[in-house]
Parts: structure tokens; sequence; C-alpha cells
């Protein structure tokens, strides 16, 4: 098959491949392979971001391309690639704009390329509204007839499809950075959160969510919904669910309503925020509709050592300690566990004291677990 063989059916096949690479594990692999096969190439090349001095850069191929060629470029070759800097969406051959006999004397060709078995080369530079450079490049073998206009008419139909499906793709990035950013700092705070579709069922639950689902001690999951341990207490989580579900059908402001949890353990009762999600009006299925906050009192946010000593100057013995304090041990405990005496100890927590600015270990403990120093490390971080 060659591009004047394309019916209009392969091509929207070939477009609708374009758009679902943007969220394709490795991305628009199996779209270049239809191109490949399409312009009859031997290799066809994505560079979603171009190699520089110490980055390496990314590219995503189509072709039995070599690990010792990507290495190769990416670290030397690319600095003597003179098919670049192409006119922003255009489609041209590198003969075009070198010349068929500069091609061949060049560097790039001789060291590069023709050991590749690559002469024929077509490309297009893009740049999308959100700032994105990317570079396709389309080669065939030694033997083969160059790219004619026919194929490059080809390559044109499909560039505008592709600088949408890039942007798109980086929009994705961008949103999923975000998301594992806010959700690690969630983490971090020990705040549960559980996300109820809209038929009230748990879609998605954080680790700490997780943690006190399987405890089953006050609050539970049966059958994929939400349970109290008490019947009071399961009566008023119900009915805020419920009010958080219809607010949200009827386009209401975004409620958010809290309860108490108690029990069975005697253990401190859970604290629950439970608040509504905006509504996607063009979407249908599991989306999102209710979400549940669960604070456990007695669970303690990680703190780090090493932003503590960057916040309030303390040296890693005193670091150490506080962090110890923080977690609710008492001097003695804290000495025997970071093996100091009692004097030490004691010595350590004057200056602790006053490089915190506090007089009592609960407003230690209270100036730490509220200070970023809970940021500062792995959500499944020990605080030792």
């Amino acid at each position: 098959m060659n591009a004047s063989d394309f019916s209009l059916d392969d091509l929207s096949q070939l477009i609708e491949q374009i758009y679902q690479g943007a969220s394709e594990e490795l991305p628009w692999q199996r779209s270049l392979e239809q191109l490949r096969t399409a312009l009859q190439a031997n290799y066809v090349t994505l560079i979603l971001r171009p190699s520089t001095p110490g980055d390496p850069g990314f590219m995503v191929n189509a072709g039995p391309v070599e690990t010792w060629a990507i290495s190769a470029y990416s670290d030397t070759y690319y600095a003597l690639d003179p098919f670049v800097g192409l006119p922003e969406g255009e489609v041209h051959t590198v003969a075009e704009l070198l010349g068929e006999e500069r091609w061949r004397q060049s560097a790039f060709y001789l060291n590069f390329n023709a050991p590749l078995d690559v002469f024929h080369i077509m490309g297009a530079d893009l740049r999308t509204p959100d700032g994105i450079e990317c570079r396709l490049r389309i080669c065939r073998p030694h033997q083969a007839s160059p790219f004619n206009a026919q194929d490059k008419a080809f390559c044109v139909r499909l560039l505008s499809h592709l600088q949408r499906a890039v942007n798109l793709h980086g929009q994705l990035k961008r949103s999923e950075v975000q998301r594992q950013l806010y959700a690690s700092a969630v983490e971090r705070m020990q705040i549960g959160t559980i996300l109820l579709d809209n038929n009230l069922q748990v879609l998605e639950t954080n680790q700490a969510a997780s943690d006190l689902l399987d405890e089953g001690d006050g609050l539970s999951l049966s059958n994929e919904r939400l349970g109290a341990a008490y019947r009071r207490d399961n009566q008023a989580l119900q009915r805020l669910v419920k009010l958080a579900l219809e607010e949200r059908q009827k386009a209401g402001p975004q409620i958010a309503e809290a309860i108490t949890l108690q029990r069975p353990s005697g253990r401190s009762s859970l604290g629950v925020v439970v608040q509504s999600l905006p509504r996607e009006e063009s979407l249908e299925g599991r989306h999102p509709a209710v979400a549940v906050f669960l604070r456990d009192p007695e669970r303690r946010a990680p703190v780090q050592q090493q932003p503590l000593r960057q916040l309030f100057g303390f040296t890693p013995a005193e670091a150490a300690l506080a962090i110890q304090l923080a977690h609710g041990d008492t001097l003695d405990e804290a000495g025997e566990r970071l093996n100091i005496r009692r004097n030490t100890v004691k010595a350590h927590l004057r200056a602790i004291f006053s490089k915190a600015g506090v007089t009592r270990q609960s407003e230690l403990a209270y100036v730490l677990h509220n200070s970023v120093a809970v940021l500062g490390g792995s959500a499944a971080g020990t605080g030792s």
C-alpha cells in the first residue's frame, strides 16, 4: 500500500489513530506504523522533545530502529542534523532544502543515515498553541523512489490533526502531573479521599482511605457502597451523600457538610466531609459525582527531617527529637528510642523550643504538623 492507494476509510482510520495516540502509553506508536506503511518508509520518527546538551530528548520511532541509533542520535548526531528548523507547518524533503549533492556529502548522512540505509527524508516541524515543538520525519532507503508531490500532499492532510493531538497530549500530561501532585499532598497529610459515582458507588479511593476502610472501624465498604458502623451515623452519612448528589444533579452550588462517625473500637471518632462535585453535562457513564473526605485524628502526617532542618534551623539530632515529640513520645520515650541521655534530650528540647518559637510540646506538635514539612517527603514515609 502507498499514499495513492489510501481510501477515505483508510485515511479516516489513520486520523482516528492519531487522536487515539495522544493517550497511548507510548504515544503515536500505532499511527506512526500506519504512516510508515502508507508511505512505504523504512522509518518514521516523531521527535516530541528535541535533544539538547544534557537532555537526550524524547522520540517515538516506527520501524526496525536499533538501540545504538537512538542513543547515537540523542547523544551526538542531533547536533549535526542539517534537516532542522523547517518552515513551521510545511512539508519538505531534505533534497529540496539542501540539494542532493550537499546532502550526500554531509557528515550526518555519511556517518548516521547511510549505515541505517536512509537516504530520502520528508518531514515537517510543528508548534502547538501551548508552545510544544515537535518534528515528524519519514525516511526511505536508498533503492526506494524519492518522495513525490502526492506523498507530500498526503502528509500535509495529516499535519493539523497531529498538531491538535500533540497539544491534547500535552494538556493530558499536565493534568496528570497536577493530579498526582495534589493527590500526593493530600496523601501526605493523611487525608482519605473517596470518589463516588452518580449511583453513589465507590469509584476511587486513595491509600489513606483504603487503609481506613480495610480497618472497618467506623466506616466500611459493602457492595461498593459506604456504610457507617452505627445506625444513626449511617443514616446521617447516607443523607449527606444523597443530598450532595441531588444538588449536583440540579447543577446547584457545590455543598460541603461534615459529620463524625463513632468507632466500635472506642478510638477517636472519624471526621467526614461530604462534597458534591461539578456536573459534566457532556459525559455519560461512571464519573465522579460526590467526594468524601476522611480524617482520623489519631493518624499524624509524617514529618521529614530535611524540611524541618531547613525551616527551623534544627540540627540533625534536634530534628530527630522534634519528630519523636511531635508523634506523641514523652521525653523519656524519645530519649530511649534515639539512644540519648536525658540531659542531652533536655538540652535539645530547649534549642527546639527556641527555634520553633514554642514553649510546650503540644504547641511543637501543632507547629510541625501544620508546617510545609509534612509535604517534604514521601507519602509512605515513616517520619523518622
